[in-house]
């Protein structure tokens, strides 16, 4: 037994730098190359639906007197990747992006050129849960679509959104949620979230983003949302389709 020790703690500390490396290199990269390139069918798909959403954005004053003079809202999007929400932004906004996935931000001023009615003008590696580099009640609007499952603490991401929003400020969020009719469906979704699914994409697809939020421990001045179903017809996306959207004020 005591010959199979040091096999076992090589092998072991091989496993851990396996899964370090994972984490910190090789997910990102997949995300940005190939996960979320694949998430062009999902918004092509949804499009119009979000449009709708993010419609009231364009109905809200800065609290910034500069910004309010122009016409302008400065928008911190959590999350936002290659940048599929930016289209919805109204112009002259101001974008900050708050991103885990380093290998976003070239993407990020790249897609200055496509979307010249905005701004980039930020972009902040770090997680929704500790945005320290996003001052105290500096911006109008905080935006995040597909981000609160990953998150690894929804109220800590919670508590860093409604920090940084101005008085008056609104979170728009949409976020796929744990399956609230299907009992199978809800089971699968656990088992692929303990398996593989949370390893792979860190993401839990059972995860009740919507009770947290609806719960409202932060102290949101209102919270108002709608669970919603995708418009897929592809059954393997049934394990994918339950969301939420929402706006919160600060």
């Amino acid at each position: 037994m005591s010959s199979l020790l040091p096999s076992v703690m090589v092998g072991s500390a091989i496993v851990c730098l396996v899964i370090k490396y994972y984490n910190s290199h090789i997910q990102p990269w997949f995300f940005s190359k190939v996960y979320n390139p694949s998430l062009a069918v999902y918004h092509v798909h949804c499009r119009e639906i979000k449009r709708k959403h993010f419609e009231s954005i364009k109905d809200h004053k800065s609290a910034d007197p500069e910004l309010r003079k122009k016409g302008a809202l400065r928008i911190l999007e959590i999350g936002p990747g290659p940048g599929y929400n930016f289209e919805f932004y109204p112009s002259k906004s101001e974008l900050t992006a708050v991103e885990v996935n380093r290998f976003f931000e070239e993407q990020f001023f790249e897609k200055q050129a496509d979307h010249p009615h905005i701004k980039m003008e930020r972009f902040v590696v770090g997680f929704a849960e500790d945005m320290k580099d996003v001052p105290d009640n500096s911006v109008d609007v905080v935006v995040s679509t597909m981000v609160l499952c990953s998150v690894r603490s929804v109220e800590g991401a919670l508590k860093e959104v409604h920090r940084v929003l101005a008085p008056g400020g609104k979170y728009y969020y949409w976020e796929h949620i744990r399956e609230y009719k299907h009992f199978w469906i809800r089971l699968i979704q656990h088992l692929a979230t303990y398996t593989f699914y949370d390893l792979v994409f860190g993401c839990s697809l059972n995860r009740r983003s919507d009770e947290i939020i609806k719960a409202n421990k932060t102290g949101y001045s209102s919270v108002e949302q709608q669970r919603f179903r995708t418009p897929f017809s592809n059954k393997l996306f049934v394990f994918h389709s339950a969301h939420v959207k929402g706006i919160a004020t600060k």
